[in-house]
Formats: C-alpha cells, structure tokens, sequence
C-alpha cells in the first residue's frame, strides 16, 4: 500500500457558490499531502482543475443536489484501490494538517457534532477496497449499473424523492451511516469537541458565526458560505481567512 497516496473527495452540481470553492480546496489540500478529487453532475459546465475530475451518470428521478451529495460514496469505484480516500465538503476547507485516518482500518471524524446520531459526511476515510465493501459496490460500473445502484440506494433510504429540505437533502449521510452500522466495532471515531465559547465545532470558522475567528482555539477548518458567495462581503472575509493561512490563488 502507498501510504502516501491520499486522495480528498469532494463534490458538486452546476452551482457556482459550491465549485467557487475548488481551486482554494486544491491549494490547501496539496500543502497537507492530500490529492483532490472532484465528483461533478452531468450538468456542470464550468471548467474545473483538480486531480480527479469525475462525471456522474445521468439518474432520472433525483435532484442533481442529491446526486452531487451521494457521489462521494461511490468514488471508490474510480480511484485506486489502495488509495486512502476521505469523504469532505465543498464548502469545508482546511485550514491545519489536522487528518490522521488509520490507514489499515476506517477513520470517522466528528461524530459528537451530530451528538452520535448521523455520521457526518465530512471526514470518514479508508482506502478504496473497504469503500467498495462498505458500500456493497462490488460488480458496480459506471458504464452500465450505477445509475440503478444509486436508484436501489435512494429507495432503500427513502428520503431523496421526498418534497421536504429537511428530508431529501439528509439522504447521503443516512446512507452513510447505515452502511456504516455493520462495521462499528471497527471503526476509529475522533472526536472533534465543540468551542469553547459556544455550539459550533472546535477550531472550525463557522459561516453560522459570520465566520469569526474563535479565540485561543487552534484553526482546523472553515465551514464556509454556500449562498451567494461572490457576494464582496462574504468573498472578502473568506479570502482574509483563506490567505492568511495558505496564501493568494
């Protein structure tokens, strides 16, 4: 196994608040040792630079979001098996080399920020054959059956076709989790802890804080604005923090 081959995955639709993001992911992931890895929709028209530009096939019956979200667990079916693969947001940057996942085994950061509930789809890591184990993908290919394993997923869950936010767009983190559920017992949980100064994840620059720096914490990650992010206010207070950290793109 090359343990040096380390491969972040993120994801995205045509929306350009999200893929604004991409050359700034690939920047800050590169100085912590870390490929990218990007799963785009069929309708994403701008072009994207990363390491790994991946196109989902066409799934009729659900929102692109949906198929943006969920691709990340299905990227072991197009990196190298033996490849460490860790799930990540769009929207959350790294802002320290703060990752360690087990090679040998599967890494879940952040679990008590769901008060253990959902395992969050940011930061679950494990190279590339226990992905496809995980997820049951063995005999899966994109030229012909993912579209009806994505399908048979979405139906088993029973969340992504519904009309309501609150349901349809917690669909990959139920599938996760639940694939998750046989492998418990061998599962490395980290916990992230919470601020010290209030509910929002230790060492992480909240968008639900208008992204203040949290005093005497040390930096691990920014979860950024996701809607109308070119706008000057909120470009230019995630580009203070980003280049204080990692320097101009």
């Amino acid at each position: 196994m090359d343990e040096s081959n380390k491969i972040v995955v993120l994801s995205t639709n045509n929306n350009p608040d999200y893929y604004l993001y991409l050359p700034y992911q690939v920047k800050a992931w590169h100085k912590y040792g870390w490929k990218v890895c990007v799963m785009v929709t069929p309708d994403v028209t701008a072009t994207l630079d990363a390491d790994y530009i991946i196109t989902m096939p066409t799934v009729e019956g659900i929102r692109t979001e949906t198929l943006a979200q969920v691709s990340r667990l299905y990227a072991s079916l197009y990196l190298p098996s033996d490849a460490l693969i860790m799930t990540c947001d769009m929207d959350l940057i790294p802002l320290s080399d703060y990752w360690k996942p087990d090679y040998n085994g599967i890494t879940v950061y952040g679990h008590d920020l769901t008060d253990f509930s959902f395992v969050p789809m940011g930061y679950v890591a494990m190279t590339g054959d226990k992905w496809i184990n995980v997820m049951g993908l063995q005999g899966v290919e994109y030229a012909t059956n993912l579209p009806d394993k994505i399908l048979a997923d979405v139906d088993e869950i029973g969340l992504a076709r519904s009309e309501q936010w609150e349901q349809w767009w917690n669909h990959d983190w139920t599938l996760l989790t639940k694939r998750l559920r046989p492998h418990w017992d061998k599962i490395t949980f980290i916990n992230r802890g919470r601020r010290l100064t209030g509910t929002y994840a230790y060492g992480r620059v909240d968008r639900g804080d208008s992204m203040q720096i949290p005093p005497n914490e040390t930096l691990i990650d920014a979860h950024c604005e996701n809607f109308n992010t070119q706008h000057p206010d909120k470009l230019n207070k995630f580009l203070a923090l980003y280049n204080s950290i990692h320097g101009k793109i």
